[in-house]
């Protein structure tokens, strides 16, 4: 009886190893990707850079340091203030997707096959032992069957659902960029209306 245990708690240890390495790499790619979707406050935002010290640097920041230099480039140039926020909320978005989502999206496509593989090698395994008359060899290739899937599939979830809350909280930081961006931008044209009204004024009172 010790030896069917120990040949499922074996095959067990194995399947789960198998699923750990691409899972815990996805999971530093995930932690990555949530330090660099914080959000900052107005202050920091302004400033352009973060109060507090990060192993990743924030998304927004990025931004903003993107949308200062192309409108000052736009301005020179005569792009549209709109087009220009647009595109620089586009080059930050595809910054996550190249160095967090996609590398994020590829370890967790590897846990559905590695589950897969498990559960095929286990029922050639069973086979085997069937053949053999081997109840402990029969007992590892259920337990390797069955839990090679088990865990391949809950940590594919978990790396998929942490994607998706990932990319939440980066909208939520860019949104944070675009009022603060619709702020300034109203009370530039604030300003441009009043150095209109001026010369008028003046015109008037001469």
């Amino acid at each position: 009886m010790l030896g069917d245990e120990m040949m499922t708690w074996l095959l067990t240890g194995v399947a789960l190893v198998a699923v750990c390495v691409p899972f815990i790499q996805g999971l530093r790619r995930a932690l990555g990707a949530w330090s660099a979707t914080r959000r900052v406050s107005p202050e920091e935002l302004r400033a352009g850079e973060a109060n507090r010290s990060g192993t990743n640097e924030p998304l927004a920041l990025l931004m903003i340091r993107v949308l200062q230099k192309s409108l000052g480039e736009g301005d020179r140039e005569g792009q549209p203030s709109d087009f220009i926020f647009d595109a620089s909320r586009q080059y930050v978005i595809n910054e996550y997707e190249q160095y967090y989502a996609r590398l994020i999206t590829m370890y967790a496509s590897l846990l559905p096959p590695i589950g897969f593989i498990g559960t095929t090698g286990g029922m050639l395994i069973l086979f085997l032992s069937m053949h053999l008359d081997d109840s402990s060899l029969e007992l590892g290739a259920l337990a390797i069957a069955l839990t090679s899937s088990v865990f391949a599939l809950i940590a594919y979830a978990a790396l998929e659902a942490m994607k998706i809350r990932v990319y939440s909280r980066l909208l939520d930081a860019l949104r944070d960029v675009e009022d603060l961006y619709h702020q300034a931008d109203t009370r530039r044209e604030e300003a441009n209306r009043s150095n209109r009204r001026m010369p008028t004024t003046a015109t008037a009172s001469a």
